[in-house]
């Protein structure tokens, strides 16, 4: 059993979050709450399962708090939840049969499944509880996990002893232990020793069917309730049967499949998708549930569901919790975020961030998943969903109004929204857009971007004419070249004017020249380009592109990260790119290519022109402004990052946050570098007034490129001094002596790099 190290902190989603600036190195989650796929029930709270992390609602506060890997929770991939009243603590398992026991507000993680060799399929099925102990249905046996010493007891099998089926769900009743397994249902008595022995289970022998797959067990009024699944023969329906001195058929609907059964001191429920039953203990219905009423035209999902005296709690994938007062009267309980918690592009522009979360296959082809657009602005979000448009990939905001912002898909053309609502789709039919199949919706787009006259360059796959431009007042140009490529995709516009296209699956780079005259196409120069190293080693893979803030070119490759410094030669000569050596300082004189063995999905650049990577197996790193050194590598060890699996990575230019799409869902960090201005702008420190528990780095920000920071006490002298990460910096409120400050007022004085421009702010410190 693994305690962390840290007391978990539950998130309020309340307006008291939400006014608050993030702390410099403070984690967020951006997870979907409007799902539930597993829900627990205590006397003062009820915890629902989104799949990537837990909704917490306490009864008495009408009160909603997050549980995610950030707040402590060992991992994502929640598989099923369990209340233990007796022990007053909730039992999480994992997709990876990893364990979590969450027991006032302390996480303690039990490895030991996750850890141990067990061949073929290994999952937790679900979990109940019982005394002291949580019971563990696996596909491989019964898993006995003592909740009070926070480790595993025994592990058991029931079973003929030849046949190896799963365990599907336990029940408990007058000291016997009930399994719903894949082979029969299965008991046994509590007091007897040695249960990891097959024969010392009974199979109950008066069932229809006695070795058929049981998937759901409930013990209610003396009596076991238990359900029969056939996947072969799902116009039958399943078979609940009640077994009590005989064996009858309780329930059976054609083509209803029943999720799960819950039982409470009054009854129990059985859950289909459509409908939630709830019965008396002596099997007599009191009640079915088949619509919420809250959204006439939505459809259920309902996956569990547990009566609270008089109150049902209801976990639906498509609606997320729900409560029913007096069964009768619903709520949907949900916290805001993205529509889906997957990210195939995410872009950040002064304080609103956009996220794609379509998909391409492997070899860049259609999923057609329906349009996932979420934007997030102040921490409020909007959801843009239609599934007539399909696979969006890619976003890009009017640097002029982010409220105008425009989304490539991969067969539906080019969207444009203002103040998220659509306000035109471009295609074959209304533009220059061509389809790759007359007729039908493969207008193919992928790369955006805007040049510094504002007009909109796209890229196109598989039709003459691969680049057009949607120009600032709404008219159109082709450009008449064909690049010579299976696929396009980014388009990064340098502070030169140089157009380049990553080429995909191989391709390498593609490189223009306008002369910035995009509709004159006699002065243009381009050229395809196969990435090479110093060492003429051909790079064969580029995922995506970045230009710094020195005009350095940052490409992304399946061979770590390489550099382009010398983009205005590259019409000249074959330029090569450059690969970052890092020295082993081992006295040996060596060095080692900077993530030579690792994919780069992504690259970001911040206000301090560090670099940040997006991987795709080793998580995310920032880097110095020369890529050497490694200032931090955030993985699923050593930090609250989702997945090791990075896709997207953006910085916003505003605030410093650096949002992650990740193949677990979305997160951001607040970062401590924003885009310097050219003059300074409102210039301020927070928080301020600085309290005596604060215990974090005070942040100046509005501040311009590598400003000069002098913070003094009211008397002058110097405590601090520090240059800005871009328009930002902070202070850890410690003197040169790593003493705290006294308590009084600072002066902080910020000069930019040249000292032809100054100003001055003050904070407030309490010591």
């Amino acid at each position: 059993m693994i305690k962390h190290p840290f007391i978990i902190l539950l998130l309020f989603c309340a307006t008291i979050s939400l006014h608050g600036q993030t702390s410099i190195g403070q984690w967020s989650d951006h997870l979907i709450y409007n799902t539930s796929g597993a829900i627990a029930v205590s006397g003062e709270d009820v915890y629902s399962s989104t799949g990537s992390s837990i909704l917490v609602y306490n009864k008495a506060l009408s009160e909603l708090k997050k549980l995610s890997k950030i707040t402590g929770l060992t991992e994502t991939g929640i598989s099923t939840l369990a209340w233990s009243e007796e022990n007053k603590s909730l039992v999480i398992g994992y997709a990876s049969t990893n364990l979590d026991i969450l027991k006032n507000n302390v996480i303690y993680n039990i490895p030991d499944i996750n850890r141990k060799y067990i061949s073929g399929r290994k999952v937790i099925n679900r979990i109940r509880t019982n005394g002291k102990y949580a019971y563990l249905a696996c596909s491989f046996g019964i898993v006995v996990v003592d909740m009070v010493k926070k480790e595993v007891f025994d592990t058991w099998n029931p079973g003929d002893g030849i046949t190896s089926a799963d365990v599907w769900d336990l029940a408990f009743g007058d000291g016997i232990i009930y399994a719903a397994t894949g082979n029969g249902v299965y008991y046994a008595d509590l007091s007897v020793q040695g249960l990891s022995y097959f024969a010392n289970w009974n199979q109950i022998k008066s069932l229809p069917v006695p070795f058929a797959n049981y998937t759901a067990i409930s013990f209610a009024g003396g009596k076991i309730y238990v359900n029969r699944s056939d996947t072969q023969t799902p116009a039958t329906g399943d078979y609940v049967y009640a077994i009590g001195s005989d064996c009858k058929l309780f329930m059976n609907q054609p083509w209803v499949s029943n999720k799960a059964f819950d039982a409470d001191p009054n009854g129990f429920t059985i859950v289909s998708k459509s409908w939630t039953k709830y019965f008396n203990s002596d099997g007599s219905l009191n009640k079915t549930i088949s619509t919420y009423r809250t959204d006439p035209a939505s459809t259920t999902s309902m996956v569990q569901a547990i009566a609270d005296n008089s109150t049902i709690w209801i976990a639906d994938t498509k609606m997320g919790l729900m409560r029913g007062d007096d069964m009768e009267v619903f709520s949907s309980l949900n916290l805001p975020g993205p529509v889906s918690n997957s990210a195939i592009n995410i872009t950040s522009y002064n304080g609103r961030t956009i996220i794609c979360g379509g998909a391409l296959t492997a070899s860049w082809n259609n999923t057609w998943g329906p349009l996932q657009v979420s934007v997030c602005e102040n921490n409020q979000w909007t959801g843009i969903e239609s599934n007539t448009l399909k696979d969006g990939i890619r976003a890009l905001a009017d640097p002029d109004n982010s409220n105008h912002f425009f989304v490539a898909t991969w067969g539906m053309g080019l969207l444009e929204y203002e103040n998220n609502l659509l306000v035109k789709q471009y295609t074959d039919a209304n533009s220059p857009l061509q389809t790759i199949i007359a007729g039908q919706p493969y207008v193919r787009i992928c790369g955006l971007a805007f040049d510094k006259n504002k007009n909109l360059w796209i890229t196109q796959t598989g039709v003459p004419g691969s680049i057009k431009i949607l120009k600032s007042d709404g008219t159109w140009i082709v450009n008449p070249l064909t690049i010579d490529a299976s696929n396009l995709g980014d388009i990064t516009i340098t502070q030169s004017g140089q157009k380049w296209i990553v080429l995909p699956r191989g391709g390498g780079l593609f490189v223009l020249d306008d002369n910035n005259t995009p509709d004159n196409f006699s002065d243009d120069r381009y050229k395809k380009i196969t990435v090479r190293d110093n060492e003429n080693n051909i790079i064969q893979y580029v995922y995506c592109l970045a230009e710094d803030l020195d005009g350095n070119l940052w490409v992304g490759t399946s061979q770590g990260p390489m550099v382009y410094y010398n983009t205005g030669k590259v019409f000249d000569s074959d330029i090569n790119a450059s690969r970052i050596k890092i020295p082993r300082n081992d006295g040996s004189g060596l060095a080692d290519y900077l993530l030579a063995n690792e994919g780069i999905a992504s690259i970001a650049i911040d206000g301090a022109n560090r670099k940040w990577l997006g991987t795709a197996s080793s998580g995310a790193y920032l880097l110095s402004p020369d890529g050497i050194t490694r200032i931090k590598n955030y993985n699923e060890l050593n930090s609250p990052i989702l997945s090791n699996s990075v896709t997207s990575v953006t910085v916003d230019n505003k605030t410093g946050e650096v949002w992650f799409g990740t193949s677990k869902g979305i997160q951001s960090i607040r970062g401590d570098a924003t885009k310097g201005g050219e003059e300074f702008g409102k210039v301020y420190s927070f928080p301020n007034p600085v309290r005596e528990n604060f215990t974090g780095n005070v942040t100046i920000t509005g501040l311009m490129r590598d400003t000069e920071i002098r913070i003094t006490d009211i008397s002058g002298n110097l405590v601090y001094r520090t240059v800005s990460d871009g328009g930002m910096a902070t202070w850890d409120l410690k003197t040169y002596n790593e003493k705290r400050v006294s308590t009084g007022v600072y002066l902080v004085f910020c000069a930019s790099s040249d000292g032809s421009k100054a100003c001055v702010t003050k904070m407030l410190v309490i010591k």
